[in-house]
C-alpha cells in the first residue's frame, strides 16, 4: 500500500506564528540588501529610432519628370531601365549594425553626455561602463599583424564588442519594412546619439553599396569628358586658325590639309558629344539608383530610466527573503516533520 503525504496546515500556522519574528528578521535583512542593490545599481536608459527604407528599385519610369529635359540634351531615359532589385536585401540591414567595422567606427565618433561633456565614445565607454578600471596587460595583447582585408583585435575590444552587441540592436518589420534601432546606455543623451550614429551609418552604408559602381562610372566618364573636351577645343581652334590663314588660297595642298583638319575636328566633336551624352546618362542613373530613406522616429533622449526597476527588485528580494525565512523555520529543529504527515 502506497504512503500518502499530507500537509498539516494547523501545525504549519502554529510554527509560522511562533517563529514570526525570525521570518520577519530574515525578510527585512534580505529586502534591505535588495533595496541597497537597487539604489547602487547603474542606471540604464533605452531609446530607439525608426527608419523606413526604399524597398522597391526605381525604374526609368520614375524619372519621367526629367524626360523633356533629357531629350533636349539628347539623352534617352528609356534605355536606362533599372533592374528593380535592391543590391542589399532589407532583411540584412540589421547585420550592418552588428558588424565589427560599425563598432570600430563608433569608438572613434564624438558624443555628448547629459552634462554636455564632449569625448570619444571609446573614452566614455571606458570611464562609465568600464568604470575607469585599468585593463589587465593580457587583455591588451594583440597579434603584430597588419594585413589588408582582415581585422585584428585585442581581447579587451572583443569583450567590448560582445557587450555592445547586447546594448545596440536592430530589427526589421517584414510587413512594413520599418527598421528599428534600439540602444541602451547609462546616459540618456549618449543612448540617443549612439542610435543616431547607427541610423546614419546604416543609411550611408546602403547608399554607398548600391551606388559604388555607378559612382565609379560617373567619375571615369567625367575624366574622359574633360580629356575629350580639351582635344575638341584644340582642333576647333586649329580649324579656325587654318581657315583665317588660307581662306583666300586655292592651292590643292591647302585643300587636302583643310580636309584633314575638318575630318579631325568632326571626329573630336562627335567623340566629345557622345561622351558628354553618356556622362549625363550616368549621372541620371546614379540619381535613379540612390536609395531614399525616411527617418520615421528620431532617437529620443529618455528622461525615465529603463533599469534598474527598483520597486520590482525590492518586491522580488522581499519575496525571496520571506521564502528563506520560511524555509529556515521548517528546517530548524526539523519542524517539517510536524507539518508533513504520512498516512498508510
Amino acid at each position: 500500500m502506497e504512503e500518502e503525504i499530507r500537509i498539516d496546515f494547523r501545525a504549519l500556522f502554529k510554527i509560522i506564528w511562533k517563529e514570526k519574528w525570525w521570518i520577519m528578521l530574515i525578510t527585512t535583512v534580505v529586502t534591505a540588501l535588495g533595496v541597497t542593490y537597487a539604489l547602487l545599481a547603474r542606471e540604464e536608459f533605452e531609446t530607439q529610432g525608426k527608419i523606413l527604407p526604399e524597398l522597391q528599385g526605381k525604374g526609368a519610369g520614375n524619372l519621367s519628370q526629367f524626360a523633356g529635359l533629357a531629350s533636349l540634351a539628347g539623352i534617352d531615359l528609356s534605355s536606362m531601365g533599372g533592374t528593380g532589385v535592391d543590391a542589399v536585401r532589407p532583411d540584412l540591414y540589421p547585420d550592418v549594425i552588428t558588424s565589427t567595422p560599425f563598432y570600430l567606427e563608433l569608438f572613434k565618433t564624438s558624443i555628448h553626455t547629459r552634462a554636455d561633456e564632449k569625448m570619444t565614445f571609446e573614452k566614455y565607454y571606458h570611464i562609465v561602463i568600464e568604470e575607469g578600471e585599468k585593463p589587465k596587460e593580457k587583455l591588451l595583447k594583440i597579434y603584430p599583424v597588419k594585413e589588408e582585408g582582415i581585422i585584428v583585435l585585442n581581447r579587451l575590444n572583443e569583450i567590448r564588442l560582445k557587450d555592445l552587441r547586447k546594448r545596440i540592436t536592430a530589427g526589421i518589420d517584414k510587413k512594413t519594412g520599418v527598421i528599428t534601432i534600439n540602444t541602451t546606455m547609462p546616459d540618456p543623451v549618449v543612448a540617443a546619439e549612439v542610435a543616431k550614429f547607427a541610423m546614419e551609418y546604416l543609411m550611408e552604408y546602403v547608399k554607398s553599396y548600391r551606388t559604388e559602381k555607378l559612382r565609379q562610372d560617373v567619375d571615369y566618364l567625367e575624366n574622359q569628358v574633360k580629356t575629350s573636351r580639351g582635344k575638341y577645343y584644340s582642333t576647333q581652334e586649329k580649324k579656325a586658325r587654318y581657315t583665317d590663314q588660307f581662306q583666300d588660297m586655292r592651292l590643292q595642298s591647302a585643300d587636302v590639309q583643310r580636309e584633314r583638319i575638318e575630318s579631325e575636328y568632326k571626329l573630336s566633336s562627335s567623340f566629345y558629344n557622345e561622351l558628354l551624352k553618356k556622362y549625363e546618362e550616368a549621372k541620371f542613373k546614379l540619381h535613379q539608383e540612390t536609395p531614399v530613406f525616411k527617418v520615421l522616429e528620431p532617437p529620443l533622449a529618455p528622461a525615465k530610466r529603463t533599469k534598474p526597476k527598483r520597486s520590482i527588485i525590492a518586491i522580488g528580494f522581499a519575496i525571496f527573503g520571506g521564502a528563506i525565512g520560511f524555509g529556515s523555520v521548517l528546517i530548524k529543529k526539523e519542524n517539517y516533520r510536524r507539518v508533513l504527515k504520512r498516512n498508510n
